[in-house]
């Protein structure tokens, strides 16, 4: 019941403003300025509804629709055995991301998507990998030649264009990767995988400053526990995605590729 509902300190971080404003402000179940609703755990805590928090976006002049564009690409980023097993220490939580990556990956496949797979692996000669591991230390598990950095078994029976083994924090850094979506026109990209927080939204980013329209389906990307995921995804669509359903981007590739 409570995993589209944020609490306080959750709401108080998107809204700019301390959980105690957040607090004072409310009167009668709702929050005054804002005009969000307050429901109550029965342990007595605030939670603050995620839609009502999108809505809000979007009344201040965020959230608006990019939508598709002519040319589509799925880029997949970490769905390797270091970020979906549950021993892992790079794991993320776990829900329909696998299943929802694979009805992606098929629909891309039968109207002929580019489909790119991003995997992260540590290279201790490389300066930029030892920098970012400096900073994130359990990224040294993921060496090349250790299983850590193989496809889950759910998306490896299938032909990639392109499996990019990366030390970067975004795919488009890989200059076969750009070069590729570049030749085909590609002019929307669709991402899923992992992080939410981390290459994810680093992908979003970039992809927008270089031109490419970006679409999130919600469902096909995890993080490490839901405040990061449900903070990270209202940022994105506010400002550099389109984070929609899987079911309507499913349907955005389709009406693409048949036109």
């Amino acid at each position: 019941m409570y995993e589209n509902l944020l609490n306080i300190s959750e709401a108080a971080k998107l809204l700019g403003v301390s959980p105690s404003t957040l607090r004072r402000l409310e009167k009668n179940g709702v929050i005054e300025g804002y005009g969000l609703k307050v429901m109550y755990t029965p342990g007595g805590q605030r939670r603050y509804i995620l839609d009502e928090l999108h809505q809000l976006y979007s009344d201040q002049g965020f959230s608006g629709q990019i939508g598709f564009g002519k040319k589509p690409a799925l880029l997949i980023r970490d769905l390797t055995i270091a970020f979906t097993e549950s021993h892992s220490q790079l794991a993320i939580k776990m829900e329909d991301q696998l299943s929802a990556t694979k009805q992606l990956v098929e629909e891309a496949l039968l109207h002929k998507i580019p489909i790119i797979f991003s995997i992260t692996v540590y290279d201790s000669t490389n300066e930029v990998s030892k920098l970012w591991c400096q900073k994130f230390p359990s990224l040294q598990i993921l060496d090349p030649q250790s299983t850590w950095v193989n496809i889950h078994p759910a998306l490896n029976h299938y032909s990639y264009d392109i499996v990019n083994h990366t030390v970067h924090i975004t795919d488009l850094y890989n200059q076969e990767v750009d070069d590729f979506l570049k030749e085909r026109q590609i002019d929307t990209v669709i991402l899923a995988g992992a992080t939410t927080s981390g290459s994810i939204r680093a992908n979003a980013v970039d992809a927008l400053q270089r031109g490419y329209r970006v679409i999130v389906p919600k469902e096909a990307v995890g993080d490490r526990n839901q405040t990061w995921q449900n903070s990270t995804l209202i940022d994105l669509n506010a400002r550099y995605a389109d984070v929609l359903s899987l079911e309507k981007v499913i349907k955005g590739m389709v009406s693409q590729t048949d036109d």
